[in-house]
């Protein structure tokens, strides 16, 4: 028999869909199964009990290989009693849907905010890993938040703490899903970009957007399609946007410092390429300048596995005893061996040969042992050329925290660390090496403690 202390599922229930994970003990998905989120006459326990059932399924196991389940709801949930306070974007029947999983599956259930448990996730196995402070802002159907400080999640002396999306950012502004006016997610959520999107169409404006709506609903994926085709009206409203979503990151910013702020959510996934350069200009300029400009804003590297993931982790932690604020994601990772890098066995120019693998391109290896192909579009964009590598750069592979880092310039040694990078590298107190690419390979192969590469393969 399967041992179920090895196993868990995990659930994020959103505004239009519903997705269950078969997670192990160590993060690997074993299994995802995804259903849309329906308002009939359906009970929504229901609706969890048959995308878990999939999931199952689909994982080969039955109910006694899981130890436990985790729910992610979008609201606040009472962190003494399990049950369901607040669900501003999502009409449920049952606040206390929880007693009927349990009794459904006679199991563990432990439920929590969708966006504190993807927060959790990616402060485990993804963006924010690694890191003291982090803050999760996640924009889909509303805005979700997650706070980490100390390493540890704060969900507050009421169980809000990260309610970013209920922030007001606009005294008497448009009205929320919670009932106040002018909060965030009322400003900059995807339900606030479809009202002015379909607003504008109304008053006569032109736009194909709609002609990737599905059943007549405005999804993330059909934003980014009128995006790519250059639609004027879409990219008006995903610019402005952009604008809201920078100045909730400047007011986060000036209460809270973090390390790093993790963007996550469908309309990131969908549309992220458009919308996180314009963030990142905008919060560059903050005119109250700190000691050091050193808030890294990154995007959610687990996508939309992020929040069931946490809900699995979450299911975890309530069987041994502990509470959303008392666990520690950086604990999990049960082992204390050194990290397994990537061998580099040769390199030529146009080339670089990886644990036996040829790869003809550019590539990175993380703090954390994770072999990346190294993007240059962004660079290519931002500075007419990919010989540079910048603070933005450097953040990505630091994950992990190397004490070394290893700039391989390539062979004429045209790649150049700009000022942002220096100076991310010192405030870190990272040591860092730039050297001809072949010098660079043989300091990375020598090098025993942590490190990270970047590494360029031609000139």
């Amino acid at each position: 028999m399967t041992d179920p202390a090895q196993h868990y599922v995990g659930v994020d229930l959103g505004g239009t869909k519903i997705l269950a994970l078969v997670v192990t003990v160590e993060g690997e998905v074993l299994s995802r199964a995804k259903r849309s989120t329906t308002t009939g006459d359906e009970p929504i326990s229901d609706q969890i009990a048959a995308a878990i059932d999939d999931a199952l399924d689909e994982a080969g196991l039955s109910v006694d290989g899981i130890a436990g389940i985790g729910v992610a709801i979008p609201g606040v949930v009472d962190s003494q009693t399990g049950y369901m306070m607040t669900v501003p974007n999502l009409d449920i029947d049952d606040p206390q849907m929880v007693d009927v999983l349990r009794d459904r599956y006679d199991l563990p259930v432990a439920m929590a905010n969708d966006v504190n448990l993807g927060t959790l996730a990616e402060c485990w196995l993804g963006a924010g890993k690694g890191a003291d402070s982090a803050v999760g802002i996640f924009v889909g159907t509303g805005i979700g938040g997650g706070v980490v400080i100390d390493g540890r999640m704060r969900t507050g002396e009421e169980d809000m703490a990260g309610e970013i999306g209920h922030m007001v950012l606009m005294v008497d502004g448009p009205v929320c899903g919670c009932g106040n006016l002018g909060c965030f997610e009322a400003l900059a959520s995807r339900t606030a970009i479809e009202r002015d999107i379909r607003a504008a169409l109304d008053e006569g404006r032109e736009s194909c957007v709609m002609d990737f709506a599905k059943e007549g609903r405005l999804k993330s994926g059909a934003l980014a399609k009128a995006l790519e085709a250059g639609d004027e009206l879409v990219t008006e409203v995903l610019t402005r946007d952009a604008h809201l979503l920078a100045q909730g990151v400047l007011t986060i910013r000036h209460l809270l410092d973090p390390e790093l702020i993790i963007f996550g959510g469908g309309v990131i996934e969908a549309c992220g390429e458009f919308l996180m350069p314009l963030i990142e200009e905008e919060v560059r300029d903050d005119c109250m300048r700190g000691s050091r400009d050193s808030l890294r804003l990154v995007v959610s590297e687990l996508g939309d596995d992020a929040v069931a993931l946490g809900a699995a982790v979450f299911a975890r932690a309530e069987i041994d005893g502990l509470s959303l604020d008392q666990f520690e994601a950086q604990t999990l990772d049960d082992d204390d061996d050194e990290v397994a890098y990537p061998r580099i066995d040769h390199i030529e120019f146009g080339a670089v040969v990886i644990d036996g693998k040829e790869i003809a391109r550019d590539v990175h290896i993380t703090g954390s042992g994770k072999l990346r192909k190294r993007k240059k579009k962004r660079l290519r964009k931002t500075y007419g050329t990919s010989h540079v590598v910048d603070g933005k750069e450097i953040a990505k592979v630091c994950k992990g925290n190397p004490a070394l880092v290893i700039i391989g310039r390539g062979f004429a040694e045209l790649v150049s660390l700009t000022d942002d990078a220096r100076e991310y590298l010192d405030t870190l107190g990272i040591d860092y090496a730039l050297l001809p690419s072949p010098e660079a390979v043989e300091l990375y192969n020598e090098t025993t403690g942590p490190k990270a590469l970047i590494l360029h393969v031609t000139c």
